[in-house]
């Protein structure tokens, strides 16, 4: 199994922990909020995380948290079917739900 794969416009971490519908749905929104926002520009990049935390928060239930970033480590603790890693462009995404 690769360790990464183009799905949905985005480079994904697999193996994936997440439904298809709810994968489809956050790496979508994802796509379309970071599209035009430079690289270098860290409160729009600000703006848009927490658009994304609202947005998963609004259509998945609560509690969903986003981070992002070029270069970081993570251990977290998620419920089970609720974790994603990503790329946009040169920037990592992780949604995950507790």
């Amino acid at each position: 199994m690769p360790e990464y794969e183009m799905i949905y416009g985005a480079k994904v971490k697999t193996p994936i922990d997440m439904p298809d519908n709810i994968l489809k749905d956050c790496i979508a929104f994802s796509l379309n909020a970071l599209k035009d926002v430079p690289a270098d520009d860290d409160d729009q990049i600000q703006q848009i995380i927490q658009q994304i935390k609202e947005h998963m928060d609004e259509n998945w239930e609560p509690t969903w948290h986003v981070v992002s970033g070029r270069n970081f480590g993570s251990l977290v603790t998620h419920q089970a079917a609720r974790f994603v890693y990503f790329y946009v462009n040169d920037r990592a995404v992780m949604i995950y739900k507790t």
